[in-house]
């Protein structure tokens, strides 16, 4: 006889469960279609029709296989390790038991699924389960429940014993856990009555390829042949209601273990541009700028909202929440759902069409409150303080399983108090005043754009147009008294190596990422557009510069407005030219370095090894690294135009606790390779009376000095 078993064997109208699974999959498809109708509560987004269709679904497998099979964020482990052999200490020592614990329940209930649906396949279309095949489906899905069953154990230990403060435990976390728990221990009680009553007795051969189900057929066997089948009825017909229930009541409360189908949603319709670009507002279109409603916010951005699943990675990582400042990710993502479930409904029933009419768009403005003293968004809902917080450094973003934006969701409020509401912290206005006064921010500044050059013999474009690339030294690099020493050190090693350069000097002004992250895109707007005006006429194709910030607008973000040069990191050029042998390290600097990732060159942009090669090759240096580097790098706190803004007294100085982890690592040296992480580790080391013992040095001024003879 071949190995097989009967659908539905011992179950008298057992068809029926087809009938209830009906309606629970149109219950499913009505709630989706619900949910879907609220998302689109928002301004439009062309993420549906952008015209990217093979290279987003070819980036959503990738994704799915990486971050949904693999589970590669969920265990700590990102982007950046792809480059490089994963090591044991890449995996995050917190992330390593939630991972185990997700990847078990997620692969276990996938395996448990998927034998659900070839049952069905072979019940009524194709009858292939059966011989060897059959075996294999049966091992498959004993250990596919043992996954799942282990891994909610294990979520269920985290969440009620261990109670890590970034979890906060909801009702509907324990019911979704335990709904999983009851099916799959059912669904194994059902299968060890079916095999005490069938195949114990015909075919015992067969049953050790259930593991679990012959466990508990031993257990049963001592039982009536009655009693068994009766028993195996009572069992299936309660593990079918339970299942039906509880997808009957998933489907009616949209509870969390929606995010299997919101989240890989989420995942397809992610960014796919350049990490951290902001996207540019049509000033001369626009009726309203940036974000004051619930409904201002684009779809794609209230389907994050319902993509979230409250993990708390990203507060985990986020250098406001660590350092006790008045901003939670996590906090901000879940305020604005909360915002969003209130208003939706109403703003719904105020675009139903009347009879046999058309459908209306929601409503501009959000109908009237229901209730009296609701809080407004902005300054309500989500804290002025919350707001200005945010150092957009890309954390949070980073560790997202499912790929949420909160960062953008900021930047579009700040748009809202700058440019409607003229609310702006003191100290960032004058620097955005500075900015359009003078094209820089820095106020107060007795330099030039000429000064940090004088007695080099560096020659504008205004006089020799004829150079092989442009040096964009930026605002801080030419203005701050401290980082115009980088700007020398650039330039020295450039004419060191032969290279044809230039600088604008007075032509150049400030790139307008302060403007811009401040929430002023109509001053950045008009910052960008004039500088491209100046290439132009210059005719500039390629650009190095030693900012991240600048490096990061003039390549991802100067595009927008019809600016496209090739823009080179001085860490990258510098590296080519070590390679190419034109700049050549012998001063042995004996010294102890640790290297601090800019955020803009690194979560932005990837750039972690060619500034920790350059240390390679310098001899005497010994490179140690900080706990947080790399992608999980911690912020200078400078970005986001917080080097201008005066950081509140609430929590710890982020400078100051950054500067606190590289001493920790007994560096006497902090490497960087960006203007402002420069200047807040400068003002770090003074907090910390540590002038005398340590040192901040950009990169190439460490290679300007290997590479200089030794003073007699």
């Amino acid at each position: 006889m071949e190995p097989s078993r009967e659908i539905l064997w011992n179950i008298p109208l057992g068809e029926l469960v087809y009938l209830f699974g009906a309606v629970v999959v149109a219950l499913l498809v009505y709630t989706g279609y619900r949910r879907y109708r609220m998302w689109r509560i928002g301004k439009p987004d062309p993420r549906l029709t952008g015209g990217d269709l093979s290279r987003r679904l070819k980036a959503f497998l990738t994704a799915m296989v990486v971050d949904g099979v693999i589970h590669r964020k969920f265990f700590g482990i990102l982007d950046n390790l792809s480059h490089r052999p994963v090591k044991a200490s890449d995996f995050i020592a917190k992330e390593l038991y939630p991972g185990i614990a997700h990847f078990l329940m997620f692969v276990g209930c996938f395996i448990l699924l998927a034998g659900t649906a070839t049952d069905v396949v072979s019940h009524f279309i194709i009858d292939f389960l059966r011989g060897g095949v059959y075996f294999g489906h049966s091992l498959a899905t004993d250990i596919g429940g043992v996954m799942a069953i282990v891994g909610v154990l294990m979520a269920i230990f985290r969440r009620y014993v261990q109670k890590p403060s970034r979890l906060d435990n909801k009702t509907e976390d324990l019911v979704a856990l335990l709904a999983i728990l009851i099916i799959v221990v059912t669904g194994f009680i059902v299968e060890g009555y079916r095999i005490a009553a069938a195949e114990l007795r015909q075919n015992p051969t067969w049953a050790p390829w259930s593991p679990v189900g012959y466990g508990l057929a031993i257990a049963f066997s001592g039982m009536s042949q009655g009693v068994l089948e009766a028993s195996h009825r009572i069992w299936w017909w309660l593990h079918m209601l339970i299942s039906m229930g509880g997808m009957a009541y998933i489907a009616l409360n949209f509870n969390r273990l929606w995010h299997i189908v919101v989240d890989p949603w989420n995942v397809y319709l992610r960014n796919l541009g350049p990490r951290g670009a902001i996207a540019p507002i049509d000033l001369e279109k626009a009726e309203s700028f940036g974000v004051s409603k619930i409904q201002d916010l684009t779809w794609k951005h209230i389907l994050d909202l319902d993509a979230c699943t409250r993990c708390g990675r990203c507060q985990d990582n986020c250098p406001a929440k660590l350092s006790d400042k008045p901003l939670n990710p996590k906090k901000v993502i879940q305020d604005l759902k909360a915002e969003w479930l209130r208003q939706a409904p109403r703003l719904l029933k105020a675009s139903k069409p009347a009879a046999g009419g058309e459908q209306k768009d929601p409503p501009a403005e959000a109908p009237p409150p229901e209730t009296a003293g609701a809080k407004p968004m902005l300054g309500g809902v989500i804290l002025e303080d919350e707001i200005w917080n945010c150092t957009t450094c890309f954390a949070c973003h980073e560790v997202c399983p499912v790929s949420i934006e909160p960062m953008a969701k900021l930047i579009e409020m700040r748009r809202n108090l700058v440019l409607e509401q003229a609310s702006i912290p003191e100290t960032g206005e004058g620097a955005l005043r500075s900015i359009e006064d003078r094209g820089h921010p820095w106020r107060g500044t007795m330099l030039t754009r000429e000064s940090w050059c004088e007695g080099m013999g560096i020659k504008p474009l205004s006089e020799d147009p004829n150079v092989d690339i442009l040096y964009w030294v930026g605002c801080t690099s030419a203005l701050e008294d401290r980082s115009t020493k980088v700007s020398r050190a650039i330039a020295g090693l450039l004419k060191a190596a032969g290279v044809k350069f230039g600088i604008l000097c007075t032509d150049e002004s400030c790139c307008g990422d302060p403007a811009r992250r401040l929430g002023n895109e109509y001053l950045y707007q008009m910052q960008a557009q004039k500088n491209i005006e100046v290439m132009k006429t210059y005719n500039v194709k390629r650009i190095v510069t030693g900012c991240a910030h600048c490096y990061n607008t003039l390549k991802y973000e100067y595009p927008q407005f019809g600016g496209n040069y090739e823009v080179v990191h001085h860490t990258d050029f510098i590296m080519q030219l070590l390679k190419e042998g034109k700049l050549k390290p012998g001063k042995a600097l004996n010294a102890v370095v640790t290297y601090h990732d800019s955020c803009y060159i690194g979560r932005y942009n990837n750039i972690y090894d060619t500034p920790r090669q350059i240390l390679s090759k310098l001899p005497g240096i010994r490179l140690v690294e900080m706990k947080r580097n790399r992608e999980r790098g911690f912020c200078c706190g400078a970005g986001g135009g917080h080097l201008w803004l005066e950081e509140q007294k609430k929590g710890e100085r982020i400078n100051v606790m950054r500067t606190d982890q590289a001493i920790t690592t007994g560096a006497r040296i902090i490497a960087t390779a960006c203007p402002y992480c420069l200047q807040m580790f400068e003002d770090g080391l003074r907090t910390r009376e540590a002038q005398e013992t340590h040192r901040t040095a950009d990169i190439a001024e460490l290679l300007l000095e290997s590479t200089q003879p030794e003073k007699q």
